[in-house]
């Protein structure tokens, strides 16, 4: 038995596509507009082009969505009665746009209950990178006193449109756009290791073989951005109906605890969680590393990190000998140590993140 979502939700994909956002704006009915996006965004074009309904811009997004700024988006939505929120930027930014909708609904009462309600404000995502928040329900904020990341959902939080500007995606700095790619082949290979039906897994198997050929590409040739952006969505949309995995979960607590970068944080991890797991995960390993035309799946992703860049262990990042142990202590709280394919403890877990170190 299984059960596959599909949210309402629209994707328009193309260059100069968040230059054409107006129209789609009235179509939606849009009267008074928040822009939420980050001072690394160059969104000032976009933003320009959204005409005489934006009523505020908030500029003040930050990595792993840091509860003061969330108080201050609710607070600023509240105070302008926006009836849509446009996000401009990278997984952050999106979450950042959900959490708002999200407290919002709280405050009036009009929680999202199931996928068919309609949420209280119109939400317009245009993702600068591929780290694919703007295709599932859940948002991930921070608690910088605690150093603790926790997440929420609902299932009104999907935005109702996402603009894929390849012009626009184009601009990432090129170490942001390869370290989110590995946030977009973890969701393909969630997708494909443990999804949750055809769908996801064909959705996933489609995504990954092209994911890794575009990352593995020159990213100054538009076409292979093109591809990764697409293949980003289809990765995106098959991970929101897998199972939670344990290196996503490894990356969510590190971020929390360290404030590193996700996608920085999963490419180390992914390696070592896929070598633990590699004999449960049998057939469907081989699978997964067929499509990619390598033989051995872990070492396949331990060479694309290596090949784009990213740092060879979690201290480059900054990560603490004691942050290894605390990380494997918290990850506990997550669903995903408890269906993790292998059964797993928590010195497992602390050697997994040791052998990333």
């Amino acid at each position: 038995m299984w059960t596959h979502t599909g949210y309402p939700q629209q994707l328009r994909f193309g260059p100069g596509a968040a230059e054409r956002l107006r129209p789609l704006l009235k179509d939606a009915g849009s009267r008074r507009t928040l822009v939420l996006t980050s001072p690394s965004v160059p969104a000032d074009a976009v933003i320009a082009g959204l005409g005489r309904s934006v009523v505020a811009t908030f500029r003040e997004a930050r990595p792993h969505v840091p509860v003061p700024t969330v108080r201050a988006a609710v607070a600023l939505a509240r105070s302008e009665a926006v009836d849509t929120i446009v996000s401009i930027g990278g997984g952050s930014v999106v979450d950042l746009a959900k959490a708002v909708l999200f407290f919002l609904e709280q405050e009036a009462g009009t929680p999202g209950v199931t996928f068919a309600d309609r949420p209280l404000l119109t939400h317009v995502a245009v993702p600068t990178t591929l780290a694919g928040a703007e295709a599932c329900p859940r948002f991930a904020m921070t608690d910088p006193v605690a150093r603790h990341k926790q997440e929420a959902e609902s299932p009104t939080l999907v935005p109702r449109w996402v603009v894929y500007d390849t012009t626009l995606l184009a601009s990432t700095p090129t170490p942001v756009f390869r370290a989110s790619g590995m946030t977009a082949l973890s969701h393909a290979l969630a997708a494909v290791l443990s999804p949750g039906g055809p769908e996801a897994a064909a959705l996933g198997a489609s995504a990954l073989g092209r994911l890794h050929g575009a990352l593995s590409a020159p990213l100054d040739d538009p076409a292979a951005v093109e591809v990764a952006v697409e293949a980003s969505a289809l990765a995106a949309r098959g991970g929101a109906n897998s199972r939670a995995d344990l290196a996503s979960a490894l990356a969510l607590v590190l971020g929390g605890r360290c404030g590193i970068d996700h996608g920085a944080a999963l490419g180390l991890v992914l390696g070592p969680v896929l070598r633990f797991n590699q004999d449960v995960l049998g057939a469907r390993a081989e699978q997964a590393a067929s499509l990619l035309g390598q033989a051995d799946l872990a070492d396949a992703i331990d060479a694309l990190r290596v090949h784009n860049g990213l740092p060879a262990g979690l201290g480059g990042l900054g990560v603490e000998a004691d942050d290894l142990a605390a990380t494997a202590r918290l990850v506990q709280q997550h669903p995903a140590f408890r269906t993790n394919p292998r059964p797993i403890g928590e010195l497992d877990v602390l050697s997994l993140l040791e052998s990333a170190y």
